[in-house]
């Protein structure tokens, strides 16, 4: 273990030329990479190199969002962003050499509804937010359109239902926010795309940088806030009031209702992660959390049912926002959740109810691999190509 910085710090020199390298440690990163902090002369650096095809893949993406946020773009930021300084060969892959952002880290488990942080963050999710569309578009990144971010959305929870593992009552749920036509009435804006706690640094209080860029593009700036639900709807409510007194925004109320089902559908995600790697594990635990959905209508149909009823907030509105502890009311029984799940489980093994999936080509649970290629050429033209609403599955239920 002790030769694998020291070959990554030659790999940095080979990267970036003229590169004088004074001392190396190690950097703890995800199962993906192999990774070292390089200290130099001026400032210190991290060279990684990806141990899977998933995580070269990431990291090309990565490259490709940092390359689009010139100084231009960066200046606007209230915080910093990696740069890339160069790469090289090392074996089959690559070594990237980037600068170094340190910081203390946090949970977003951690976030109360009165956290001094809920102020920094709510400017820097509205920064990235107000950035020029221009910064997809001239660098070659992911353009979505609401109505192509509403298909995708739905595919992922035909997919989960293809499982069999969905309950009909989450199902029903998820499906009727996506057929609700006024929450998807929105201007798609510049997004992260992947942010959370993870990629976020901080010092005394302010976010001083943000890393992880891979899924940067326009997109639905409800994604960018929904791993904050982790943390309680308090503290969403919290930065959501925030964040409209940063930018102006659409209805926030619609902007909640997506947070929150962007924020479900990571355990879609999930279980269709663990039924793809036949991990039994994941699929069990995936499960789990799907059950616990069931019953209850948690932070999304609070979120939807407001949404719905709910205009465009005033400014006053805002306010009172941030002092508001929403209320989630369960009209279920324990006794009665488990019966209903119950019979979702047998409504979904039941064949005869089941309908085929509205895709192009056949189901990929049906066909293998075949399936799963035609799924990612549509999906690719879904990035270039914005769709229409005659494109949304409609699919009758019994």
């Amino acid at each position: 273990m002790a030769s694998i910085p020291l070959t990554l710090a030659a790999l940095s020199t080979s990267a970036v030329p003229g590169l004088v390298v004074f001392g190396v440690r190690e950097h703890e990163s995800d199962d993906g990479f192999l990774s070292a902090v390089i200290v130099t002369e001026d400032d210190d650096l991290l060279v990684r190199v990806p141990r899977t095809q998933q995580a070269e893949v990431q990291q090309s993406a990565e490259l490709l969002g940092l390359a689009a946020l010139t100084e231009g773009p960066r200046s606007r930021l209230p915080f910093t962003a990696p740069t890339a300084l160069g790469m090289t060969r090392a074996g089959d892959t690559r070594a990237v050499v980037t600068t170094f952002l340190d910081g203390a880290r946090f949970a977003a488990t951690d976030l109360t509804d009165d956290a001094i942080l809920l102020q920094p963050l709510a400017e820097a999710i509205a920064a990235i937010h107000d950035l020029p569309l221009t910064v997809a578009q001239h660098g070659g990144l992911p353009v979505r359109s609401a109505q192509d971010l509403r298909v995708l959305a739905t595919r992922l929870v035909d997919r989960a239902d293809a499982t069999r593992l969905l309950p009909e009552t989450v199902r029903r749920r998820w499906t009727h926010v996506l057929e609700t036509p006024d929450l998807w009435d929105f201007a798609p804006t510049m997004v992260h795309g992947s942010l959370d706690a993870e990629s976020i640094r901080v010092e005394d209080g302010s976010i001083t940088a943000v890393l992880g860029w891979s899924e940067c593009g326009i997109g639905d700036p409800a994604s960018d806030l929904a791993w904050l639900l982790a943390a309680g709807t308090e503290v969403l409510d919290g930065v959501i009031a925030r964040y409209a007194r940063a930018r102006n925004s659409e209805s926030l109320s619609h902007l909640r209702a997506r947070a929150a089902l962007y924020h479900e559908l990571e355990v879609a995600r999930w279980l269709l992660h663990g039924t793809e790697t036949h991990d039994q594990a994941v699929i069990d635990d995936a499960v789990a959390m799907l059950d616990r959905m069931v019953g209850t209508g948690g932070a999304l149909g609070s979120a939807f049912t407001e949404a719905v009823a709910a205009a465009p907030l005033s400014s006053e509105e805002v306010i009172a926002l941030l002092e508001r502890t929403p209320q989630i009311d369960d009209a279920l029984s324990d006794t009665a959740a488990f019966e209903a799940l119950d019979e979702d489980r047998m409504f979904g093994v039941d064949t005869d109810f089941i309908e085929p999936l509205h895709e192009d080509g056949e189901d990929a649970a049906a066909n293998g691999s075949d399936g799963e290629d035609a799924d990612a050429e549509h999906l690719t033209e879904q990035l270039t190509e914005p769709l229409s609403d005659e494109d949304l599955p409609g699919r009758p239920r019994p």
